[in-house]
């Protein structure tokens, strides 16, 4: 709803003339009225404010007085762990005798932790690269390899080995079972092939005799059929036809 000045001065009952006499009137006065009239003075001079009597204060209400309250100190994630470690008794004790010295160089690690709780204690500042800590070398790993490896590779029962060892047992088991694998193929061709020309030679002996047979049986069938002679030529004609023969043999010659 749009500001209507002049409901506004109905509702205060009193005229913009008479706001602006009255807040640069008695300043004693103004000042009694607003201690006594809080809220009323302030209604009021807000009003004056919109009408353009006078500007917005230069001052604004103080805050209350509060009293001091130290900041609540807050540890991070790393601090709390610090601190659950060690006491700051154990942590003062430590770094005020000869261990922290002997600890420093048998366990940098351990030195670092106790470090990092006196921090938290406020006795160190924090160094400015942070130490990393160290790990330990992992011990090799080893097995006992079973009764069978150990009888193939020609090794006493209970042999230790590495991995690397363990790569190289195994390796050489799979290459013997390999070379096992491909002697055993061969001798199967080998015996096939015997075997293949033992049968291919008694099967040519076989069909040899077939063969032999089958011609026997193929003489006796034309020894069995009975012979066809032919008829004999009527000598007449045979005498006749050696003639014309014999008279073409000299035409021939009398002709070249």
């Amino acid at each position: 709803m749009a500001y209507d000045s002049i409901l506004e001065r109905r509702k205060q009952g009193f005229t913009p003339s008479e706001l602006k006499t009255w807040l640069t009137g008695s300043l004693k006065e103004l000042n009694e009225f607003k201690r006594e009239h809080p809220a009323e003075f302030q209604e009021r001079r807000a009003l004056a404010e919109r009408l353009g009597i006078i500007g917005p204060s230069l001052y604004k209400t103080p805050a209350p007085n509060t009293p001091y309250k130290p900041p609540t100190k807050t540890y991070t994630t790393a601090e709390l762990a610090a601190r659950g470690r060690f006491s700051e008794a154990e942590i003062r004790a430590f770094f005020n005798s000869k261990e922290s010295n002997d600890v420093f160089t048998s366990d940098r690690n351990l030195y670092e932790l106790k470090r990092e709780s006196a921090v938290s204690y406020g006795l160190f500042e924090p160094r400015e690269t942070p130490y990393v800590p160290t790990k330990p070398p992992a011990p090799e790993w080893t097995m006992r390899i079973s009764d069978d490896l150990a009888r193939e590779s020609n090794l006493p029962i209970g042999t230790v080995v590495n991995s690397e060892q363990l790569a190289q047992l195994c390796e050489l088991k799979v290459d013997r079972a390999r070379q096992a694998q491909e002697t055993a193929a061969a001798k199967v061709a080998a015996d096939r092939a015997v075997e293949l020309e033992r049968l291919t030679a008694a099967q040519r002996l076989e069909q040899a005799a077939r063969d032999r047979q089958q011609a026997d049986a193929d003489r006796l069938a034309a020894l069995l059929v009975p012979l066809q002679t032919p008829p004999a030529e009527d000598p007449g004609l045979a005498t006749a036809r050696a003639i014309a023969q014999e008279r073409a043999k000299v035409a021939e010659v009398v002709k070249a």
